[in-house]
């Protein structure tokens, strides 16, 4: 008999006709016989080595084709895209696993990569306004303010 792992054809007369047997669709062929490709690889049938996942894209062990590669999802303050993770411009944020960003709130901005809306401010207000709950207003009649002003 072959040992583990290996066979013969039939007519075979001496161990030195057993091999091992081509490797199927995720696995690859080492002199042990064959063996499981790892995480972020992949094989087709009869292979002899792994092959990476493009680069940014991953896969499960044992994967079988480019197909099962993908984009791990993003992390807050990014969003994914055709060609994986994009960092969320200013006045936008987003949670973890994003497709697109969510707009800050009317009046609020926010830094590139913010992941919330606890992350929106409203801007200073300018000379002539002053800072409210909902932004900046217009400072009244015989009334002044400098840059960043919480009052008139």
């Amino acid at each position: 008999n072959c040992p583990d792992g290996k066979v013969s054809n039939a007519g075979s007369t001496s161990e030195t006709d057993c091999y091992y047997a081509p490797c199927s669709a995720g696995d690859f062929m080492t002199e042990k016989g064959c063996q499981q490709c790892g995480e972020n690889k992949f094989s087709a049938d009869g292979a002899s080595s792994c092959t990476n996942c493009p680069d940014g894209k991953v896969s499960n062990a044992g994967s079988t084709s480019e197909t099962d590669c993908y984009y791990a999802p993003c992390s807050a303050g990014d969003f994914m895209t055709e060609k994986g993770c994009q960092q969320c411009g200013e006045n936008k944020f987003s949670a973890d696993g994003a497709s697109s960003c969510s707009n800050c709130p009317d009046g609020k901005v926010s830094n590139a990569g913010s992941t919330s809306e606890t992350d929106c401010y409203y801007a200073p207000c300018s000379a002539g306004d002053f800072m409210t709950e909902k932004g900046c207003q217009q400072c009244g009649e015989n009334k002044f303010s400098a840059d960043g002003a919480s009052s008139c």
